[in-house]
């Protein structure tokens, strides 16, 4: 009876344990599984996050380059009038003086 009884509560026992590593060893996966979840939406969001701030960069830089550029192009075309208009202001004078010497 002894030997009955023993072997009852080491089977007890060993069912007990192999039962606590599986409960043990199920929360664990859950526990990763929800780690895995949590970890690859932070991710997802900050890939999310850094691909905006990287879009609205672009824009910005792209923005100041157009800029930049219409305003040299601006700065050409001004400085272009500008040597014409002093140059046409001379050639009438001249052709006026010509006109004045060949009148006398």
């Amino acid at each position: 009876m002894f030997t009955l009884t023993s072997n009852i509560v080491r089977r007890t026992v060993q069912l007990s344990v192999a039962a606590a590593v599986l409960v043990t060893a199920s929360v664990s996966a859950q526990a990763d599984e929800i780690s895995l979840s949590s970890t690859l939406s932070s991710i997802e969001q900050n890939m999310a996050q850094a691909s905006q701030e990287m879009i609205s960069t672009a824009k910005q830089e792209f923005m100041l380059s157009l800029q930049t550029q219409i305003a040299e192009q601006v700065y050409d075309v001004n400085s272009s009038l500008a040597q014409v208009v002093l140059t046409e202001p001379e050639a009438p004078k001249t052709a006026i003086a010509a006109q004045a010497t060949e009148n006398k």
